[in-house]
């Protein structure tokens, strides 16, 4: 009678291929949840900068309807004594344009001025913004990396580089953005206008994930 008990008591546990099986099914249900939610949180922040730079393009609107028919330039003007070769330029150039003379981007960017960074850290010889500092500010996209400005008469300067970090890793990348062209038709997207990059998770612009207000042909 005692040695029936026993073996039914054994009967009763796990073994050890089982709690095995069990343990790897929760890892690979563990697994697919977290690659969820960071898929989730990866949708949100693509949607989040394509609205801000529908936003940055509205703004850009604004100031060329009050400025005689220009848009903002993404070069920095001799007065300015800031060279054009150096890093993140264009969307300095930008903040420059929309945040001084008391224009403050007509109003439209106010949500954006608070989150304005500087990635690379430098600064102009003298305050160029309405800003109390000399510091060359940038508009971040949802990653925390500088959003790339192109102005239609710069689509073909190759002296641009923007300093960002890979979303996942945190390195330090030094990349330059290139005006996206339409595949089908050879033209440059917004060819009149201007053009807002993002360089996406991977902070690399030129790469399948860098994420534009306007619709491109794959």
């Amino acid at each position: 009678m005692r040695l029936s008990l026993l073996r039914r008591h054994d009967r009763a546990g796990f073994t050890l291929v089982e709690l095995l099986a069990v343990i790897l099914i929760l890892s690979i249900l563990v697994w697919a949840l977290t690659k969820g939610l960071f898929d989730a949180m990866g949708a949100t922040k693509v949607q989040t900068t394509r609205q801000l730079l529908a936003k940055l393009g509205a703004a850009a609107e604004h100031y060329q309807r009050e400025a005689a028919g220009k848009y903002p330039p993404s070069s920095f003007e001799p007065g300015h004594e800031v060279g054009n070769d150096g890093r993140n330029v264009g969307i300095e150039a930008f903040v420059v344009a929309l945040f001084s003379q008391k224009f403050e981007a007509g109003g439209l960017l106010e949500d954006v001025r608070d989150t304005l960074v500087n990635t690379d850290a430098d600064s102009s010889p003298r305050q160029l913004t309405d800003f109390a500092t000399r510091e060359l500010l940038e508009v971040p996209d949802a990653w925390g990396n500088p959003v790339a400005y192109i102005e239609r008469t710069d689509y073909t300067a190759t002296n641009r580089r923007y300093l960002s970090y890979d979303g996942k890793t945190g390195e330090q990348l030094e990349s330059a953005p290139v005006p996206i062209k339409n595949a089908r038709t050879g033209q440059f997207y917004a060819a009149q206008t201007f053009q807002f990059i993002s360089a996406g998770e991977d902070g690399q612009f030129g790469t399948d994930d860098d994420v534009t207000a306007f619709e491109r042909e794959d």
